[in-house]
């Protein structure tokens, strides 16, 4: 599964949301969304007002307000999958 954290000059913002990962298949965007929306993090792809946006790689967005606590959740998600 490949995915990472999106740095912050790689995160584009659009309204109140921030793309905070990218995911090389829909799959794990899936599994990372899914990651971040069980642990309280109302995580998205794509954003509502890029339904028609097509992306390579897919990222992953969260509300602005969100954007911190989703790195720490996202940066405990990649050490976890490392220790697999």
């Amino acid at each position: 599964m490949r995915w990472y954290i999106l740095g912050e000059r790689e995160r584009q913002r659009s309204g109140q949301f921030v793309a905070v990962a990218a995911a090389h298949d829909d799959l794990t965007a899936t599994l990372v969304r899914d990651y971040l929306r069980e642990r309280g993090i109302g995580a998205s792809f794509p954003t509502p007002t890029h339904i028609f946006y097509v992306s390579n790689p897919t990222r992953i967005w969260v509300h602005a307000d969100d954007e911190e606590q989703a790195i720490g959740l996202l940066q405990e998600l990649q050490a976890e999958w490392r220790g697999v």
